[in-house]
Order: C-alpha cells, then structure tokens, then sequence
C-alpha cells in the first residue's frame, strides 16, 4: 500500500487544502481494462479531517482486499456546499477528480467511481451523489439523514453552539430560531435533489445505508431512504438496521462489508475476503 498525504492548491476554495490518497499494491491482473484503479471517494464528518478514515479504521486494509484507490480530502465543517467561505462542492466533484486523475492512475469512467461518507460526510455523499448521478456508480450512507431538518436537534448547549455558525453560514439561515423550513426544495434538501435525481432519466447510482439503532439519526435515515424506494423511478436501496452508535466502531464494521459490495468491474484477478 501507498498512503500520500498531500496540500494542494485548490481554485474553488483559493488556497491551500489538504487530502490523503490511497493506492493499493496490486498485479497488473488487477486492474481495470483500462489499465487504470477504481476509486473511493471517502467523505469525513462535521468535527473530523481527512485523516479520520484512516486513523480510526482498517481502511487500508480494505482497500488493498479490493484493489481500489481511496481519496480523503479536507473539506472542515462545509456540509460539502458552495459557500462565500470556498466553492466546496465544485472542489470535490469537478477539480479534484481533475487533478488527481492527471496525478494517479485512477480511472474517471462513472463504473469506477464510488462515494460514501459517515455524519456529514453521508449528508456530502448524498449531496454531491444525487446532484451528480453520472459520475457515481454507488453511494455509502453511514449515520446520515437530511441533516436540514435534524441540525436543530444536533445543537448542545443552545443558539451560542459553534454549529450554529454552520448553520447560518453554510445554510443561510441567519435568525436565532435557525428555522431551516426555507432550505426545503434547494440544493441543500438531499430529499429534493434524490427526487431530480430520479426524475432526470440519467442512471441511478446503487445506495449502501447503515445505522445504528442507537444513533440519533437512525429513524430519519430510515425514512430518507423510504423516501428514495418510493419514487416512480426508484433508487436501488440496500439498508442495514443494527446496534450501535454515532462512532467509529460502527464505521468501521461497516466500511468493511460496504468495500467489500462495491460493483467493481471484471478483473482477472478479484479477491474477496
């Protein structure tokens, strides 16, 4: 395995920002026709960095099982959004596929190219998923919902929070209410843009979703993703309901068994563990 921490200069955020890649070692046998590695891209949560992936879970491990390049960028505490702060969504699907795929042999075709993320980094993943529906070809949703109308339950200690700047900044929404009922039908409303998705006839990336039980997201998430079967064109949607909580022993397990399922093309030489 190769692990690269990088800082690279990004246009849409106009500075410089921070990413680690993965690449696996792998024969020849294990590439793609294209002679190229599909690619992960691995979205970290709201109090987290790039590096939590890799910290805290046997990623590497994972990814060297499955022959797949994994990209962690630094996105802060963006919601994965175009905001005043730096266009963080134009950064993540438009210029650092660009860049990276000059850099690395990662293939661009959208049968290669997976997204998942925990917390934020599942409210990123349906985000930049469903608005971008030709370039993933599966989506890992881990401890997520519509994070629009369940960021009022996510403030401890009141209005003063540090989350509260998030929400007003990222959001728009700048009363001390924080009501977010005005983020419904934009680009910020996952359920919104999972309903464009379907109705736009391009292909549907396959949704992985796991939660905890426990976790304070489980029943939303469980009915964003009801939400996504229903639609006349639905989303494919596989979900695992089981204990356990907002943390990354959960990830973790899960990360596992999600690597494991991605839809990578035929290769003379796959190995499933």
């Amino acid at each position: 395995m190769a692990l690269f921490c990088m800082d690279i200069h990004s246009e849409c955020l106009t500075r410089m920002t921070s990413l680690q890649v993965i690449l696996p070692d792998i024969s020849d046998q294990r590439r793609l026709d294209n002679g190229l590695l599909p690619v992960l891209w691995l979205l970290h949560g709201a109090t987290d960095d790039q590096s939590m992936w890799h910290r805290f879970t046997s990623l590497e491990r994972y990814a060297q099982s499955r022959g797949i390049a994994v990209v962690m960028p630094a996105v802060e505490t963006s919601f994965y959004t175009n905001t005043d702060g730096g266009r963080y969504f134009d950064y993540v699907t438009k210029e650092l596929p660009r860049k990276l795929c000059k850099y690395f042999p990662i293939s661009p075709l959208r049968e290669d190219n997976f997204l998942a993320g925990m917390s934020m980094g599942g409210h990123g993943t349906m985000k930049l998923g469903f608005s971008k529906p030709e370039k993933y070809a599966m989506l890992g949703i881990f401890s997520c919902a519509n994070f629009i109308d369940m960021i009022g339950e996510m403030i401890p200690g009141g209005k003063r929070h540090p989350l509260n700047f998030i929400r007003w900044q990222v959001f728009g929404v700048q009363d001390e209410v924080g009501d977010l009922s005005v983020c419904h039908e934009t680009e910020n409303d996952n359920r919104y843009l999972a309903r464009l998705a379907s109705e736009s006839g391009k292909p549907l990336p396959k949704i992985f979703a796991c939660c905890g039980r426990q976790d304070g997201c489980h029943d939303d998430e469980m009915e964003d993703l009801a939400l996504f079967r229903s639609f006349p064109n639905p989303f494919d949607v596989t979900f695992y309901d089981c204990d356990g909580v907002h943390n990354f022993e959960f990830w973790d397990k899960w990360l596992a068994v999600f690597i494991q399922q991605l839809p990578i093309r035929q290769r003379s030489h796959e190995v499933l563990s």
